[in-house]
């Protein structure tokens, strides 16, 4: 028999989704040592805090009128947090930045009145979950 954290992976990767849980929450207790904020407790935060974010990648996106920033979407099992990638730090970390399924974001809490974002200065591919879900994120340029 299957693991839990085995079956949700399992269904991640055929359907994109599971009943049974969210990946990062068989991750949270390692998640949480490293300080790792979750993503329902960035409106509770002050503007400027340094911190860490986590979650699988939903949706990468550089419009054109954006002078080469990426917007990334994380969800982990408490909701979604959205990371702003200058060039600089998206060539630097361009693997984890352009490929990982799942990533682990340091920077800088921003408020632009009811609009939150963590605006990046590292990015790291999430092993544990990445080499175990096919890629599902939705990317745009």
């Amino acid at each position: 028999a299957m693991h839990a954290f085995e079956e949700v992976l399992a269904d991640y990767r055929t359907t994109g989704l599971s009943l049974k849980g969210h990946p990062l929450s068989f991750l949270r207790d390692e998640l949480e040592r490293l300080g790792v904020v979750r993503a329902a407790e960035l409106a509770r935060l002050r503007h400027g805090k340094l911190l860490r974010v986590a979650g699988l990648v939903l949706v990468r996106q550089r419009p054109g009128t954006a002078r080469g920033i990426t917007f990334v979407t994380l969800e982990d099992e408490s909701g979604t947090a959205n990371l702003v990638v200058r060039p600089e730090i998206w060539e630097r970390y361009h693997r984890a930045a352009s490929t990982a399924t799942a990533l682990l974001a340091h920077g800088r809490l921003e408020r632009q009145g009811a609009v939150i974002h963590v605006l990046a200065s590292k990015l790291e591919d999430l092993h544990q979950v990445s080499v175990r879900l096919a890629s599902r994120s939705r990317d745009f340029r």
